[in-house]
């Protein structure tokens, strides 16, 4: 029986990728719907993942923007000519203020293009977007690292992306870290800057964290940052996963739905990168749809197959669970707008000219 459901489970999920790939194949004989653009997405970024094409986050991230546009953003004009703009002007930065002398020099001029003016950035340094702070204010594009490119404005996950792509650009050694609800960058102290090995770097009010201040302020325990969920340096391989996952969920804002394209999606994103909590969680919601969807058609009938689902829900609860994700509760919600109005007047008070 074992055996069978094994059988039974690899050829439902065979079936799924020949879809995809045939959906994939017949959207160039036609002019493609909104879906396509989310699975040619898919299908590239698990090529990378897998090894089947280099590793890009730059082009992990457009794929993701690309597709929610319909395939209305150019990777050339709208993505990469502006990158290689500024990645010119950081290396020149550079090398005629000798940054060389120092070993996390790349990062420092990375920093003084993000949090000064120069000619570079047309003398407006990049600063948080008040209007468009969350995707829980309405506007899931908000997010967007090409927005960041053309107004010099964005949030706790757009500027921390547009930084680790430059970096990337350079070859400085910077990662993704995440705490809940939120992203910064952190790379290690090898100039002894600061009391810390590491430097915790944020992005939206242009300061460096000390890392017990920023388990304190996102309540994260201890145990969340021993397994790797918060407060981790991501690898690029587990980046490109987290930019999958944030692709399912693209899918889900622009769809309002969860279905078997969001379960692959993460499915897949948690091969790389099996502590990101809110991938468990779309696991979750879309195994849930698939399981009611099932019932639905089979009559309520109680086989194999629905045995394995729930078998997969229960270990995706599990999953989740050992996370230790920080639960978001009202009280935190609140928390955080104040801290965008805080932020607000001291990026007025210390930032704008």
């Amino acid at each position: 029986m074992c055996q069978l459901l094994y059988y039974f489970c690899k050829m439902k999920k065979l079936l799924f990728i020949l879809a995809l790939i045939v959906t994939q194949l017949s959207s160039k004989a036609q002019q493609m719907v909104a879906e396509d653009y989310f699975v040619s997405a898919f299908n590239e970024m698990s090529d990378m993942l897998e090894g089947r094409d280099s590793l890009s986050i730059k082009r992990a991230v457009y794929l993701a923007e690309w597709a929610y546009y319909e395939g209305n953003l150019d990777y050339q004009n709208d993505f990469c000519n502006e990158i290689d703009r500024i990645t010119a002007f950081v290396n020149l930065f550079y090398s005629v203020n000798n940054l060389k002398l120092y070993k996390t020099g790349k990062q420092m001029s990375l920093n003084e293009y993000f949090f000064r003016p120069y000619s570079g950035n047309n003398y407006h340094p990049y600063t948080y977007d008040f209007d468009d702070y969350s995707e829980d204010v309405g506007n899931f594009e908000g997010q967007f690292v090409c927005k960041v490119l053309k107004t010099h404005k964005g949030q706790c996950r757009s500027l921390p992306w547009m930084y680790k792509i430059i970096a990337n650009e350079i070859g400085a050694d910077v990662s993704l870290a995440r705490a809940p609800k939120h992203c910064y960058i952190m790379y290690k102290d090898e100039d002894n800057l600061t009391p810390e090995d590491w430097i915790n770097l944020e992005l939206t009010t242009h300061q460096m964290h000390p890392a017990f201040w920023i388990q304190q302020d996102f309540e994260i325990c201890d145990s969340a940052i021993l397994v790797g969920t918060y407060m981790t340096p991501l690898s690029d391989i587990e980046t490109v996963a987290c930019q999958l996952s944030d692709l399912a969920l693209g899918y889900r804002e622009k769809f309002h739905r969860y279905d078997e394209f969001t379960f692959y999606c993460v499915d897949k994103a948690l091969e790389f990168y099996p502590m990101n909590p809110n991938a468990w969680f779309i696991r979750g919601k879309s195994l849930e749809r698939m399981i009611q969807d099932y019932i639905t058609i089979n009559g309520c009938v109680f086989d194999d197959y629905l045995s394995h689902l729930l078998l997969m829900m229960e270990e995706t609860k599990f999953r989740f669970d050992k996370t230790y994700m920080t639960a978001d509760t009202e009280e935190m919600r609140i928390r955080r707008s104040q801290q965008v109005i805080d932020a607000q007047k001291y990026t007025q008070e210390n930032l704008l000219p």
